[in-house]
């Protein structure tokens, strides 16, 4: 056997299959390298979803034009020096594995000048040849540019995702990036849009920036110490959930991570108060000892080990738990807070930034300068702001105009109010329309009729031609028939509500969908992660008789629902969209399923009404005297009771 030494190239290429997994490992390398380096401002932008470009630039400490070279080679890094590091690491970056990684699978130019030198150097590397370093002019900082990535491997090229997916996830990074450094300022640009903004000021302006102001009301502000550990952060109200995890972010020493045992401990603390498809909400940070955590454990840095899982796991549920029961120990954690926006703070001139110019990548963007005071409140959309999306009023606006935040607050409660009476004064209305054309189904009159005399044993022509013979009403609501010597109870709710269920789900999948525009329409908001599962299921939602118009980013207004469906919570029925798998597996997924059931429950007959001799047959009609059937959440719609039974109850047989 024969043992081949790699060549870099190879051995490189092969690293860059762990390291830089999509764009947006690229991204997040790059950017934990500008905090490391002690940057104050970064500014990351995309092209493509990043597949054609991403650039970073920060203000950091910079590189020497000496030391450019070093920084594509192979395990070289300025985070640690020997192995007693290893047992200390506070930095993001430690590997050296990054530049050499991202360089061998792209083309990538480095751009930097230390503040004290007079002028920068620019260093080339393409699929692993590295150039020479150059002289250059360079802002202080450096400038980082990612061209063509998997250019020289298209075998990983073909398996990225499509270009609006990619900058989904990176705007997921770049948010988490935010809200794990609260003092650093952000700037990040998708196709020369601004999709996010940060301006440094701490974790609730952190916060907000990335899911707007109304997530801080819906939050404790947590801050305690347990076993050792710090635990601070923003955990969501009782009533404050989401559809799926994608609101959840754990920053362990300042490095953002997914751990199970942390997130195990905060889901078993909310168990209690979540419903059904239900998450809390939490942006949770720790700081624990670097003993304690290895987070030398995952190539991408997404994960950590505890020396002692037990001891995070019940200091996390502990804190969780008390701040959710409203214990004594609770006033100690929770922090309150000044309103948002009082006092005054410094931030970077935003108004006439210029955007990064893709054409012309080589001259680098000048970082604004600092010193213009404004109320902090006034850069965000006010309680409506939406998650990753653009606030309803917009920035300029606000400042132009100088109207006070707290009555543009009281306007937006305003106009939403407005439009939720006026919307459900219209549902009311085609509810009271659609509930006759329930009634015809079966000939049902809405007053209940007195049983009246010739309702009695001798009535034998309820069942004709099914050889039943109706015998009465039990408890008004169970309806009794005789055949062939046997007895079957009908529960009329089960009954009516598998018959309509049926008729529902007939239409629903007919291809042929009845639909009711809205008179107010429903504006779905929703995260770069959500927005991308939600355009791959668009279609399928469509299909079954909703109107989806795009209305912004990560947006969409809601127009038309389906007839049947007139009465449904939109928002409910919306995250449960987000975590069906069903979605594009079935004609009739299970969330529509469910929604059809309750639909059909409600306008079902309920139990404690008394039927007329019409209702009675047409109800047995139009089961088919099938009584076999069950409703539709799975409970029976007839028993049967034998004569054989009845006779063993009075003893007559043995």
């Amino acid at each position: 056997m024969k043992i081949n030494i790699l060549d870099k190239k190879v051995f490189n290429r092969i690293a860059a299959g762990e390291v830089v997994e999509r764009p947006f490992s690229v991204v997040k390398e790059l950017v934990e390298n500008s905090i490391d380096a002690g940057a104050k401002n970064i500014r990351i932008s995309i092209w493509n979803g990043g597949k054609d470009r991403v650039e970073i630039e920060d203000d950091g400490c910079g590189i020497e034009k000496g030391e450019l070279y070093k920084a594509f080679l192979p395990h070289a890094t300025s985070k640690i020096s020997d192995i007693a590091d290893l047992d200390n690491i506070i930095t993001l970056g430690f590997r050296g594995e990054a530049l050499a990684s991202i360089a061998s699978v792209a083309k990538i130019t480095v751009l930097s000048k230390p503040k004290e030198q007079e002028y920068g150097a620019e260093i080339y590397a393409e699929g692993g040849n590295i150039g020479e370093a150059e002289d250059a002019a360079s802002n202080n900082g450096t400038k980082i540019t990612v061209d063509s990535l998997f250019f020289n491997t298209p075998v990983r090229a073909k398996f990225l995702k499509t270009s609006r997916a990619e900058e989904g996830d990176i705007t997921n990074i770049v948010g988490r990036l935010i809200l794990a450094n609260p003092y650093i300022s952000f700037t990040y640009y998708a196709d020369d849009k601004l999709i996010l903004k940060s301006y440094g000021g701490g974790a609730e302006e952190a916060l907000i920036s990335v899911y707007g102001a109304s997530a801080v009301k819906e939050c404790f502000r947590i801050e305690t110490e347990k076993n050792g550990i710090g635990i601070n952060g923003y955990v969501g109200k009782h009533n404050f959930s989401k559809p799926n995890r994608t609101y959840q972010t754990l920053i362990i020493n300042g490095r953002y991570v997914i751990n199970a045992t942390v997130s195990s401990a905060v889901q078993n603390a909310y168990q209690v108060y979540l419903m059904k498809r239900q998450y809390p909400f939490y942006v949770l940070e720790l700081k624990i000892p670097t003993e304690a955590v290895d987070v030398n454990v995952h190539p991408n840095k997404t994960d950590v080990r505890f020396s002692n899982n037990q001891v995070i796991y019940g200091a996390v549920y502990s804190v969780i738990s008390k701040v959710l029961d409203g214990s004594n120990e609770a006033l100690e954690i929770i922090k309150s807070e000044e309103p948002y926006g009082k006092g005054e703070t410094v931030f970077p001139e935003s108004e006439n930034e210029k955007k990064p110019d893709k054409t012309n990548y080589s001259e680098a963007a000048k970082f604004p300068e600092s010193g213009v005071t404004r109320n902090k409140k006034t850069f965000f959309g006010g309680e409506y702001g939406s998650v990753f999306a653009e606030p309803l009023i917009p920035e300029s606006s606000l400042m132009d105009s100088g109207v006070a935040t707290e009555k543009i607050d009281a306007e937006a409660d305003r106009r939403a109010e407005e439009a939720f009476l006026e919307n459900k004064r219209y549902l009311e209305e085609l509810e009271k329309k659609k509930s006759a054309s329930f009634v015809q189904e079966l000939p049902f009159e809405e007053k209940p009729i007195e049983k009246s005399e010739k309702f009695g044993a001798e009535q034998t022509d309820i069942g004709a031609g099914y050889e039943f013979v109706y015998v009465g009403q039990a408890l008004k609501t169970y309806l009794i028939f005789e055949k062939n010597g046997d007895l079957y109870f009908i529960d009329q709710h089960a009954a009516h509500e598998r018959i309509l269920f049926d008729n529902l789900y007939k239409r629903a999948t007919d291809g042929n969908v009845a639909v009711q525009p809205l008179l107010v329409p429903f504006i779905l908001n929703l995260n770069s992660v959500e927005d991308g599962y939600f355009r791959t299921r668009r279609h399928f939602v469509e299909e079954l008789g909703f109107g989806v118009e795009d209305f912004g980013r990560n947006a969409y207004k809601i127009t038309e629902v389906p007839a049947e469906l007139i009465d449904i919570s939109l928002e409910a029925f919306f995250n449960d969209v987000l975590t069906d798998n069903s979605l594009k597996q079935e004609k009739i997924p299970e969330i529509i399923r469910e929604k059809l059931c309750q639909r059909a429950c409600k306008a079902a007959i309920k139990a404690g009404f008394t039927l007329s001799e019409g209702e009675i047959k047409s109800l047995i009609k139009k089961m088919n005297a099938d009584m076999g059937l069950k409703c539709p959440h799975g409970r029976p719609v007839a028993v049967r009771i034998t004569g054989t039974e009845i006779e063993k109850w009075f003893k007559r047989i043995v």
